[in-house]
């Protein structure tokens, strides 16, 4: 009997934050434009109808009905409708402090795919659950005071946040085909040189990686990991930044804000503990911080059936 009772298969904790910021439905008439401008989130677009013009690192990309286009985090763009046409799009805003999940979303400035790639895939029908949220909640807006506003009921937010979350996995998963394919090309295009420096550099940002994390209580620094390396810090922070998508001192941060919230929702340890844990020069310092990550002090956050040793 005791047989029956064994786990099967044990999925890992995870305590990570999906933040969405700015996450509407629009329609822009012809000749409009919005002007050069980066967000610190990631952005993702999908145009429903028409066509639209990105200016994105120099580069022009024009997308139509049914494309997809992810925009890395502190990617300078501007955009316009030069059709005779309506464009009409979703956009979402957002982050998420997954360090891999990351990392894949910053592998280039701009990710685009096109509508035949994304027909493969479950995002317009998550698309079309999202407008089925908006119609239910403009239906409950009573007077005009509300129209627009981001009200939401409390079970439409966790729609929100589940398919947005449902939408990141797809849109991850067809980039992940694509670069396969992209690769296989490159491959048989590209000299063993140039692989080698790539693959070079992939090593020396996950060997700065490791360090990072293993310091994380005694604050590493990246001058002295640069300097144990062999390399410049501007060096250093350069190669990081391009593999995993943000800079050194933030993987820290993003990898801090998981840490602490992991001990705040499994341990009973103290704040001055935890602070200690972390490399926080006081608990009163450690708050301070993670009311900046969170919007929520650790005591706040923490589930209220814990108590503190």
């Amino acid at each position: 009997m005791e047989d029956l009772y064994r786990d099967i298969y044990r999925f890992p904790n995870m305590i990570q934050t999906l933040q969405v910021v700015g996450c509407h439905f629009g329609l822009q008439p012809p000749g409009w434009a919005y002007p050069r401008h980066h967000h610190h989130l990631f952005e993702l677009l999908y145009c429903s109808e028409g066509e639209v013009l990105h200016e994105i690192n120099r580069q022009s990309i024009t997308m139509y009905a049914g494309d997809w286009l992810l925009i890395k985090s502190g990617v300078r763009h501007q955009s316009a409708n030069p059709s005779n046409v309506h464009y009409g799009y979703f956009n979402v805003h957002f982050d998420l402090d997954d360090t891999e999940i990351r990392s894949l979303l910053a592998a280039t400035p701009f990710q685009l795919i096109r509508q035949k790639q994304a027909s493969t895939s479950k995002l317009r029908s998550y698309v079309g659950e999202l407008e089925a949220v908006v119609a239910r909640n403009q239906l409950l807006e009573q007077d005009a005071e509300q129209a627009g506003s981001s009200q939401l009921l409390f079970e439409d937010k966790l729609l929100l946040q589940s398919y947005t979350l449902l939408i990141i996995h797809d849109v991850l998963a067809l980039l992940r085909a694509q670069q396969h394919t992209e690769v296989k090309t490159t491959r048989e295009s590209t000299s063993a040189t140039n692989r080698d420096a790539s693959l070079f550099s992939t090593d020396i940002a996950h060997a700065i990686e490791e360090k990072l994390s293993l310091g994380l209580g005694e604050e590493a620094s990246v001058a002295g990991i640069a300097k144990e390396l062999n390399m410049s810090r501007s060096q250093c922070s350069k190669l990081f930044s391009k593999v995993y998508g943000l800079s050194p001192r933030q993987y820290v941060s993003q990898l801090k804000l998981k840490q602490a919230k992991e001990l705040l929702v499994t341990t009973h340890l103290s704040m001055n503990h935890i602070a200690d844990k972390l490399g926080f020069q006081s608990a009163s310092h450690f708050s301070r911080q993670f009311r900046r990550w969170t919007g929520q002090s650790p005591s706040e956050f923490r589930p209220k059936h814990h108590t503190v040793q």
